[in-house]
């Protein structure tokens, strides 16, 4: 199977989804990632797919500069869990430091959203080093916008995660 601009993919049967190659990413500054594809072969709307896919790899690190106040309100809330818990984590003064402290995840799901809009969201998932359990995930609704971060937990929007259509253009939420 070929998907624009990915290429041949492989089919893996397991998750069914379909694999890209690496792709080098400008908006992770380069940083390459395969492509999983969910959903994709029965969908009766494939194109939705490829020009998400387009539309996520013309961006550049700007978008994720857009929204280093958001993740550093996460970091903030994950501070004032660990220390409610005793515990103690690593000390970030400003949101412009956070990046130091996040790792790109190797791979990019490309999946349709069931409930809502039903489009095609992409979603990374980053390790961070002030939650080292769930992560960071950062979900790009139609490849363009950056919609929603906070805990990788594989929600495609805050409304998803609440269950409140008013949450539906909030990118964080916090769970405090």
């Amino acid at each position: 199977m070929h998907i624009a601009p990915l290429g041949p993919l492989t089919e893996e049967t397991e998750n069914d989804w379909l694999i890209s190659a690496p792709v080098a990413i400008p908006a992770l500054n380069g940083h390459q990632c395969e492509f999983l594809i969910e959903g994709y072969p029965d969908d009766p709307r494939q194109q939705e797919f490829s020009d998400a896919i387009t539309h996520f790899l013309e961006l550049d690190h700007e978008i994720l500069l857009g929204v280093e106040d958001e993740i550093f309100a996460y970091y903030k809330d994950c501070v004032q869990f660990a220390k409610s818990e005793g515990n103690e984590l690593i000390s970030i003064e400003a949101a412009d430091q956070v990046w130091k402290h996040i790792q790109f995840g190797d791979e990019v799901l490309v999946c349709r959203r069931q409930s809502g809009d039903q489009g095609v969201y992409v979603l990374l998932e980053c390790d961070c080093d002030w939650n080292e359990l769930e992560g960071l995930q950062i979900v790009f609704k139609n490849g363009q916008t950056i919609n929603k971060l906070g805990p990788f937990d594989d929600f495609l929007s805050n409304a998803d995660v609440y269950g409140v259509p008013e949450l539906e253009r909030v990118i964080y939420q916090s769970r405090g």
